[in-house]
């Protein structure tokens, strides 16, 4: 599996977070590199984890989409908040399952199970990204634990887990204990930082200097998340007059004022 960097697409919507807009830092290179090597290597699981906003999900969405492209079986599924017989219903249908369980969990299990054996016994290999698992229910979280925990290490499945980074960098016993690769994803270096907004500035059409004079306080605002500083700074073009001028230092000032009160509001 060669992992696709650009033309982002998550055609089925298992991941709703994956954007068309993608900056690879060097957590996320190596991130990529390394989940590359979990599937090509065939082994049995791995635990994605990092702070809020890294681009967890969507190195999980690069990932699927890569597999796809490669001809293989993916199974990718968010299960914020879903309990156990929503995730297994869900499990169920990206099998291909005709389900005859009726919504009852016994025989849910049996199918996803049977489905799951079968592919191991004709040698083919199945990858299974579950993303923001501590957000699921307690009840699910233990489902997901016995699957990836059936049969041993001698099946044909790799399984991804994905954690949300609310708890990180906690993550519980029985999951560090469960995986054959811990992946992290970090922060933004200043420097990436600044490359990460001129990246946004040309996928958005807007003139490389939209930023000059503000892209330090951006920076600083954004404290190498992503997420924030992509929030950021789409909010502040927002407020630039025309798409052809740049950011003044009073729409970033606005924008943070805007945000520090929203924050402490809530």
């Amino acid at each position: 599996m060669s992992i696709a960097r650009e033309g982002l697409a998550d055609s089925d919507g298992a991941f709703g977070a994956a954007a068309s807009f993608f900056f690879e830092g060097a957590a996320h290179t190596e991130a990529l590199a390394r989940l590359e090597h979990l599937v090509e290597s065939g082994l049995h699981c791995g635990i994605v984890v990092g702070p809020r906003g890294t681009g967890k999900s969507t190195v999980l969405a690069i990932v699927a989409q890569s597999c796809r492209a490669a001809g293989g079986e993916l199974v990718a599924i968010d299960v914020t908040g879903l309990d156990e017989i929503e995730f297994l219903k869900r499990l169920v249908e990206r099998l291909e399952v005709t389900s005859r369980a009726r919504g009852r969990a016994p025989l849910l299990w049996s199918e996803v199970a049977d489905a799951l054996t079968g592919r191991a016994l004709a040698g083919l290999q199945c990858v299974l990204i579950i993303d923001h698992l501590d957000r699921a229910t307690a009840a699910c979280q233990h489902l997901v634990r016995r699957l990836v925990a059936r049969g041993g290490r001698d099946t044909a499945e790799t399984w991804i887990l994905g954690f949300s980074g609310r708890s990180f960098p906690m993550v519980l016993r029985e999951w560090r204990e469960q995986n054959d690769l811990r992946i992290e994803l970090a922060r933004l270096t200043e420097s990436e930082s600044h490359a990460f907004l001129r990246s946004l500035l040309k996928a958005n059409g807007r003139p490389a200097d939209a930023f000059e004079g503000v892209a330090d306080a951006l920076v600083a605002a954004g404290s190498g998340v992503p997420a924030e500083l992509r929030r950021l700074a789409e909010l502040a073009l927002l407020l630039a007059d025309g798409r052809q001028s740049r950011v003044s230092p009073e729409a970033v000032a606005s924008v943070l004022d805007e945000l520090r009160g929203l924050r402490f509001s809530a």
